[in-house]
């Protein structure tokens, strides 16, 4: 027998629904505009009250808008009579920044292997990315670099900002803007950290010196495989590869 229950028509279920703030859709308009070129770096946009007349938004709701993309980067404020909001580009400058902060939030100091795991996968590519599109001012500063590290092999302090600059000399010649980025965040904290210890030793200095020519070398003479290959051998120099340590980690 069926019941009352049973014959019931089913409700449909409405999901919470989303909207976005009107200030979000507006900067997403004026960020569209000026990835397409509408609006071009270093030009000003409208004036706040063209912005209000023309999108029949509320002052407050365009200020926000453009406080969006002031965050992001996209426009810098200028201050005067002849000032307003002018259109820019995020830089690796700024990348590097937030990649900090981020990092910092996470409460991630330079003894978190996060750091020394991100760089174990990038090196060894910027050294091959970098001997396939090196140029010869690259090669120039690499051996500037490790001549630098060799004037200064007796001070320890000294040595690891002028391997530290070699690093970012590699990754530079990889002509990827967005790993050499990724060399830079945090690099003073997670090097002098990692590095104070391994390179104690004039012996240990002298060693990564020779990796370090030797990568140039393979570099200059555009071998990405060897330049790989010898990079990997200098990151093996510090501990396991993080190939043998994850192997350690899943158990076998």
């Amino acid at each position: 027998m069926s019941t009352a229950k049973d014959t019931a028509p089913s409700v449909a279920r409405i999901q919470p629904v989303s909207v976005p703030r009107p200030a979000e859709v507006f900067a997403d308009i004026l960020r569209d505009k000026i990835f397409t070129g509408e609006f071009q770096a270093g030009e000003a946009l409208p004036p706040e009250r063209v912005l209000v007349e023309q999108s029949q938004l509320s002052r407050a709701t365009v200020r926000d808008a453009l406080a969006i993309l002031k965050q992001q980067g996209l426009i810098i404020t200028k201050p005067g009579r002849n000032g307003g909001s002018i259109v820019s580009r995020p830089t690796q400058q700024d990348l590097i920044a937030s990649l900090d902060v981020y990092l910092l939030s996470k409460g991630w100091g330079p003894e978190n292997p996060t750091l020394a795991e991100t760089r174990e996968v990038i090196e060894p590519w910027c050294a091959a990315l970098a001997a396939a599109r090196r140029t010869e001012a690259d090669i120039e500063r690499m051996r500037e670099c490790v001549d630098a590290m060799i004037d200064v092999e007796d001070n320890v302090a000294a040595y690891i900002q002028a391997s530290q600059k070699w690093h970012f000399a590699v990754a530079d010649a990889s002509h990827n803007s967005l790993l050499a980025a990724l060399m830079r965040v945090r690099s003073d904290a997670a090097r002098s950290h990692a590095n104070q210890n391994r390179y104690s030793s004039l012996t240990a200095r002298r060693a990564s010196i020779d990796f370090h020519g030797r990568v140039t070398d393979q570099i200059a003479d555009r071998q990405p495989q060897k330049a790989y290959d010898v990079m990997v051998d200098h990151i093996r120099g510090s501990s396991d590869l993080l190939m043998d340590r994850l192997v350690v980690e899943a158990g076998h």
